[in-house]
C-alpha cells in the first residue's frame, strides 16, 4: 500500500490542478481556522484538495481498467449481444455439467455460424486445483478431428468462490484444409471436446482434465455477403468477418519466400490494410479488436493466408478471417474500409 501511495502521490503532483480562485480563497480560511482552533465542525465537512485530487486519480485508474479489461477480451461474446436480440434467436441453451477430478465444467450455452462454434462454460474447482488463471490459458476446445481456431479468453471471476467463467471458441477459417474439414456445423450434433492443460507437477505441459459434450448447434443464423467489382469480398456472421481482396504476385511471393521474416512482414501488410467494417449503429470491428486465434499453440491476433488464383482470375487474394469480441448484427453492416478505399454494402 505505501508503494501504491507513493506512486499515486507522484502521478498527482505531475498534474497541472487549476483551481478556481474563489475555491483557493475558501480553503485558506479554513486552513488559518484549523491552525487557530476556531474551525466549527459541521455534521459535512468539505474534502481537502489532496483527497480531492487522489479521488480524481483513482476514478481515471478505474476507467483506465474498465477500458483494459474490454479491450482485452472479457466480455464474452455469447453474453454480449449488444441488444441485438441475436443471442436469444441464435444460441443454444446447453446446461450440461460433466465432472472431473478436481474441477467441474457447466457448458452453459453455444452458438455457430458454421465454421466457428463459440461456448460459454463455468469451471468449479476444489482448493487442489491449480491456478485456474494458468489452466485457462491452455484450455483447448476440439470439435470433430480437426480444427485451425482453438481459443480462450477469461470472462470473469464467477460469483461463487472457486468459479471462473470463460468463451472457448473452435472451428475452421482457413481455406487450405485438409480434405476431412467439417462442411457446416449448423444444425449439426457436434461432439464437444474441452481440454485442460498444466506442468505444475511435471514442469511438461499435459491433460490434467478432459471434459465431452454433445450438443446439436442451432439450425441457422443470419449471414451478409457482398462483392465488389475489384475482386474485394467480405462476409459478415454474428461471430467473425471474412475479407477477400486481391494482391500483387510479388507480396504472395515475399510471404512464402522468407519465412524467418514472415511475422513481421505480417504485421506490417495488415497494418497497411487497416481493415474496418462499419455498422449503422456506430460500432465498427477493426483489426485490433479482433480476438487472439491460438492455432496449434501459437497465438496469432488475425487468420490470413493467401489464396492461389483459380480459374477465371488474374491475382491471387488474401484471406483475412477476424473473430469478433461480440457478437455482430450482420444486417446492419454499412461497409468496409481496406486499404484506404471505401466498399459500401448494398441495402440489406
Amino acid at each position: 500500500m505505501d508503494e501504491l501511495d507513493a506512486r499515486l502521490r507522484a502521478m498527482a503532483k505531475r498534474e497541472d490542478w487549476t483551481l478556481p480562485t474563489a475555491y483557493e480563497t475558501a480553503m485558506d480560511g479554513l486552513e488559518e481556522q484549523i491552525r487557530q482552533g476556531t474551525l466549527v465542525r459541521a455534521v459535512n465537512r468539505r474534502l481537502g484538495k489532496r483527497v480531492l485530487i487522489l479521488a480524481a486519480v483513482l476514478a481515471v485508474l478505474a476507467c483506465g481498467f474498465a477500458v483494459a479489461a474490454e479491450r482485452m477480451g472479457w466480455l464474452s461474446p455469447v453474453v454480449d449481444d449488444g441488444d441485438s436480440g441475436l443471442l436469444e434467436t441464435c444460441s443454444v441453451q446447453v446446461d450440461q455439467t460433466v465432472e472431473g477430478n478436481h474441477c467441474n465444467l457447466t457448458l452453459e450455452n453455444a452458438i455457430t455460424d458454421g465454421r466457428v462454434i463459440y461456448c460459454l462454460v463455468t469451471a468449479r474447482y476444489d482448493e487442489t486445483f491449480p491456478d485456474i488463471d494458468k489452466v485457462v490459458e491452455d484450455t483447448l476446445l476440439m470439435a470433430g478431428s480437426w480444427a485451425d481456431v482453438i481459443s480462450c479468453w477469461r470472462v470473469d471471476q464467477g460469483k461463487e468462490p472457486n468459479t471462473a467463467r470463460f468463451i472457448l471458441a473452435t472451428g475452421q477459417v482457413s481455406e487450405n484444409a485438409p480434405e476431412n474439414r467439417e462442411e457446416s456445423y449448423l444444425g449439426r450434433e457436434v461432439e464437444l471436446v474441452v481440454k485442460m492443460l498444466s506442468d505444475r507437477d511435471t514442469g511438461v505441459m499435459h491433460v490434467i482434465e478432459t471434459y465431452t459434450f454433445h450438443v446439436r448447434m442451432n439450425d441457422s443464423i443470419p449471414v451478409r455477403e457482398a462483392g465488389w467489382p475489384d475482386g474485394t469480398q467480405a462476409v459478415v456472421t454474428p461471430l467473425r468477418a471474412e475479407v477477400w481482396f486481391p494482391v500483387e504476385e510479388t507480396s504472395h511471393d515475399l510471404w512464402l519466400e522468407d519465412p524467418q521474416s514472415a511475422v513481421t512482414w505480417e504485421e506490417d501488410f495488415l497494418t497497411k490494410q487497416a481493415s474496418t467494417l462499419r455498422f449503422a449503429d456506430g460500432g465498427t470491428l477493426e483489426m485490433e479488436d479482433a480476438l487472439t486465434q491460438r492455432i496449434q499453440r501459437g497465438t496469432h491476433a488475425i487468420h490470413m493466408e493467401f489464396v492461389e488464383a483459380s480459374e477465371g482470375e488474374t491475382t491471387s487474394r488474401c484471406h483475412l478471417s477476424l473473430l469478433s469480441p461480440r457478437l455482430l448484427d450482420p444486417d446492419s453492416v454499412t461497409g468496409l474500409e481496406l486499404n484506404g478505399q471505401w466498399y459500401e454494402f448494398p441495402a440489406a
